[in-house]
């Protein structure tokens, strides 16, 4: 529920953010329901995602997707 009282829905498998004075609500229906609720500070940097890369900037997700293209980004 958003600060000025209003619900908001969330579509199947989005992420929504949170302000000051928010709050969650979660109504399952009969299948029920899965969820995560995760809480951090802000990072005050560039975030850019692809797939499951994140990183500052386009350059390095582009490296990391080369460098797990040829095997040097495994566990």
């Amino acid at each position: 529920m958003g600060a000025n009282g209003e619900d908001k829905a969330l579509p199947l498998r989005a992420a929504g953010v949170l302000s000051d004075g928010d709050c969650v609500r979660v109504v399952a229906k009969a299948q029920g329901a899965r969820f995560l609720l995760l809480t951090a500070k802000p990072l005050l940097e560039p975030v850019v995602q692809y797939g499951p890369f994140v990183m500052n900037t386009r350059e390095e997700i582009e490296q990391a997707v080369t460098d797990y293209r040829e095997g040097r980004l495994a566990a």
